[in-house]
């Protein structure tokens, strides 16, 4: 399974951010790209202990089951997202991956007010995409570090990336092979 699409934007002269999109449930969530080390399928992360993947050990974290989100069956679609920085790292069900997304500043907007509890450390706001709502979920609680203000921020890049400058990671499925563009500033 390859990416659905990369979704670049024009850039007019905001900095932008490159997200991940991805299903758990029925829910779309958009994690910043820049702390995804790899995706994979279930068989290849196996079920046993952290998941071991070039020279690193990710943890494993429920993250439906922390964002209360019910369990959807698992698919073909489902896919292990490696996520992390070089503090702590994270293996993670998703239940779909839809794409990359470069969204400048201007496209993120923020939670609404009505928005007042535990959310507010858990979702840093929302982008609306033709089809889908995606919530961008906060990448400190993902990996359970202390989060700071201005998050976003750390996630910027000056104008959309080709991917010619990224590390390229296989994604592998049963029928064929894709892959994923992925900054070298994940867990080093």
């Amino acid at each position: 399974m390859g990416l659905r699409e990369h979704k670049a934007v024009a850039s007019s002269g905001d900095q932008a951010i490159r997200f991940l999109v991805a299903l758990i449930g029925p829910t779309h969530f958009a994690f910043p790209a820049q702390w995804v080390c790899g995706i994979m399928t279930s068989v290849e992360a196996g079920s046993e202990g952290p998941v071991l993947w070039a020279h690193f050990s990710y943890e494993w974290t429920d993250l439906s089951g922390r964002l209360t989100i019910g369990l959807a069956a698992t698919t073909a679609e489902a896919r292990v997202v490696l996520y992390g920085n070089e503090q702590r790292s994270r293996a993670f069900v998703v239940h779909g991956v839809l794409g990359l997304v470069d969204a400048e500043r201007t496209q993120v907007h923020p939670l609404p007010p009505q928005f007042r509890g535990g959310e507010r450390d858990r979702l840093l706001g929302f982008l609306v995409e033709p089809g889908y709502v995606a919530l961008i979920i906060n990448p400190f609680w993902v990996l359970e570090l202390p989060s700071r203000k201005e998050v976003l921020d750390t996630f910027q890049v000056s104008e959309p990336r080709s991917g010619r400058d990224e590390f390229m990671l296989r994604l592998s499925s049963t029928d064929r092979e894709g892959t994923v563009s992925v900054s070298s500033s994940c867990v080093t």
